[in-house]
C-alpha cells in the first residue's frame, strides 16, 4: 500500500489494480451498511427540493433528495443548537431530560446516565465511528460515552475580518469573506471526510460530518454572494401585522431576543435586511457545495453501494418572519428542517408525514441491524422509507422551555405556552402561519384534540439557556450564542 499525504496532513490511499480488487473484496465482507451522517448548522427549509425559496441553489442536496426519501414535514425537538442535537443523539425528548440549554455535556446529563448516544450505541455494536465538525453542540466527543473512535477535528480556523463588514456585533456580521473556499472550515472538513470515504474499512463505518454554515457570522467566499444579486433578491414574507393575533407570551418570544439576535426593527432601520438574506443564501449554497464534495467522494468510493446517507439540520432560522431573527420559537420557520435519507433499499420520493429528528436513532438501529437501545422516544421511519404513504399516527413535538411546546401534524400546528396561551394554524389554508385560530370557538375541539399529544410529565430544566439567563412569561433575557 502506498500512502500519500494530503494538504490537510491526512493519509490518502493510492492502490494498484490488485490491491484495489482485494480492497473491494474486504468491503464486500462487511454486511452492515456504512452511514454518512451530515449535520448542517442553523439551516432552515430553504433548499431547492423543498421549494420554499425560489432562488436558493442547492444542487447537491437536491440530487441526494432525488435518489432518496425527502421528508417534507420534518421537525426538530428543540429550536436551539445544544438541546436539539442532544435530543437527536440521545433519542429522548427535552422534556424527558430537562436539557433545554447548552450544558452540561452528554456524559454529565443526569437523566441520560446509562443511555449511550447514537454514535456510542453503534460503536458498541461493531461500528467504527469517525466524526468531524459540529455534531454534539460541543463538537466531537470521543470514548465510550461520546462514542467516537476518531475525531477529524474542525479544520483550521478561518481568518476573520479585522473590522466587522456590515454589522457592529461581530457574531452577527455578514459579507463576502474570506477570498477562497479553501480558507473556510466547512470546506476543509469536507475534504477530510471525503478522504475517510476513500480509506480502507474493515468494520462498518459511521462517519458524522458537521458543517458550521449557515450559522452566524454569515461569511462565505465572494463567488457565493455573486449568485444572489441584491437587486433581484426575493425577500421573506413578513407582514408587520403578523403578531397581532398571537398571545403576549409569543410576542415576547419574538421580540425580546436582543442578546442573541438583532431586532427586526433594527435590521430595517439600518437597511440590512436584504444583505442578511443574501448572506444566508450564500452560506447555504457554499455548504451545499461542501455536501457535494462528500457525495462525489462517495460515488468514487468502494463504500458506494452499501452506504446510507442522512442529511439533517439542528433547527431552522427566522429572517424577519414574525418580526423575529434567529431561532428559539415554536413556529414553522424554526421547527421545520431538511431531512433526507438515501441509500440501498430506500425508495426515492417525498414523504409529507410529520416526523422528528429523534426518530433517526431507532431508524438507524433498524437499518444497521442493531438492536434498539432502551428508552428511545422516537419511532423508526422504516415504514415511511419503504412507502411514503404508510400509515403514520405520530405527530411531531417541539419544545421551547418547560411548559411551552408545539404539536405538528400533517395539516395542523398547535402551540401551548407555559402560561396556558395557545396558537392554532391550518397549514392547508395558511402555510405561513399568519392566522391564529386558537381563539375561534369553531376550532376549540381541534385544540383539545391536538393538546392531547402534549407532554403530561416534564423533567425540570437541568440548566438555564446559560448561566444567568432569566425567563418569565413576560419576557426573556438570553445570553449570546456561544456556538462560535
Amino acid at each position: 500500500m502506498i500512502f500519500t499525504v494530503s494538504i490537510l496532513g491526512l493519509p490518502h490511499l493510492s492502490m494498484n489494480t490488485a490491491e484495489a480488487a482485494d480492497h473491494h473484496q474486504q468491503q464486500s465482507d462487511i454486511t452492515k451498511p456504512h452511514v454518512l451522517f451530515i449535520a448542517i448548522d442553523d439551516l432552515n427549509d430553504w433548499i431547492g427540493c423543498l421549494k420554499t425559496h425560489a432562488q436558493v441553489s442547492t444542487p447537491n442536496i437536491d440530487r441526494l433528495a432525488n435518489r432518496g426519501r425527502l421528508f417534507t414535514n420534518a421537525h426538530v425537538q428543540a429550536t436551539f443548537c445544544g438541546p436539539s442535537r442532544l435530543s437527536l443523539l440521545s433519542g429522548r425528548f427535552p422534556f424527558r431530560t430537562g436539557a433545554y440549554g447548552f450544558e452540561p455535556t452528554y456524559d454529565k446529563q443526569p437523566h441520560l446516565q446509562g443511555l449511550p448516544s447514537l454514535p456510542a450505541w453503534l460503536q458498541r455494536h461493531g461500528y467504527r465511528t469517525v466524526g468531524g465538525g459540529k455534531i454534539y453542540h460541543q463538537g466531537i466527543q470521543q470514548g465510550t460515552v461520546g462514542g467516537f473512535d476518531i475525531d477529524l477535528g474542525h479544520g483550521s480556523a478561518a481568518p476573520k475580518p479585522k473590522q466587522p463588514l456590515n454589522w457592529h456585533v461581530p457574531i452577527w456580521d455578514f459579507g463576502p469573506f474570506p477570498e477562497r473556499d479553501e480558507q473556510v472550515e466547512n470546506y476543509q472538513m469536507a475534504l477530510a471526510a471525503a478522504q475517510e470515504l476513500q480509506a480502507e474499512q474493515t468494520s462498518p463505518l459511521f462517519l458524522a460530518v458537521g458543517f458550521r454554515r449557515p450559522h452566524v457570522p454569515l461569511y462565505a467566499p465572494p463567488r457565493w454572494f455573486e449568485k444572489y444579486p441584491l437587486e433581484t433578491l426575493q425577500m421573506p414574507n413578513a407582514p408587520l401585522s403578523d403578531l397581532d393575533d398571537v398571545p403576549t407570551f409569543a410576542k415576547n418570544v419574538a421580540l425580546t431576543d436582543q442578546q442573541i439576535a438583532p431586532t427586526h426593527a433594527e435590521v430595517l432601520q439600518k437597511q440590512k435586511w436584504a444583505g442578511f438574506v443574501q448572506a444566508y443564501l450564500a452560506c447555504i449554497s457554499f455548504t451545499d457545495h461542501c455536501v457535494g464534495i462528500l457525495l462525489d467522494s462517495l460515488e468514487k468510493s468502494p463504500l458506494r453501494d452499501n452506504t446510507i446517507v442522512v442529511v439533517w439540520s439542528d433547527h431552522g432560522w427566522h429572517l424577519g418572519e414574525k418580526q423575529h431573527w434567529a431561532k428559539r420559537t415554536l413556529w414553522e420557520e424554526t421547527t421545520r428542517v431538511p431531512l433526507i435519507i438515501a441509500g440501498p433499499g430506500i425508495a426515492p420520493g417525498a414523504c409529507g408525514r410529520p416526523v422528528m429528528l429523534l426518530d433517526l436513532f431507532p431508524t438507524l438501529c433498524e437499518i444497521c441491524d442493531v438492536p434498539p437501545r432502551e428508552k428511545l422516544d422516537g419511532t423508526s421511519l422504516m415504514p415511511l422509507l419503504k412507502d411514503s404513504n404508510a400509515q403514520w399516527n405520530s405527530p411531531a413535538l417541539t419544545s421551547l422551555d418547560p411548559g411551552s411546546h408545539s404539536v405538528r401534524t400533517e395539516h395542523w400546528r398547535y402551540i401551548r405556552y407555559a402560561d396556558g396561551s395557545e396558537e392554532l394554524y391550518d397549514h392547508r389554508r395558511d402555510p405561513d402561519e399568519w392566522r391564529n385560530l386558537a381563539n375561534d370557538p369553531a376550532f376549540s375541539e381541534r385544540c383539545r384534540e391536538l393538546a392531547a399529544a402534549l407532554p403530561r410529565d416534564e423533567i425540570p430544566a437541568v440548566t438555564a439557556i446559560a448561566a444567568g439567563a432569566e425567563r418569565s412569561s413576560r419576557g426573556r433575557q438570553r445570553p449570546r450564542d456561544r456556538t462560535e
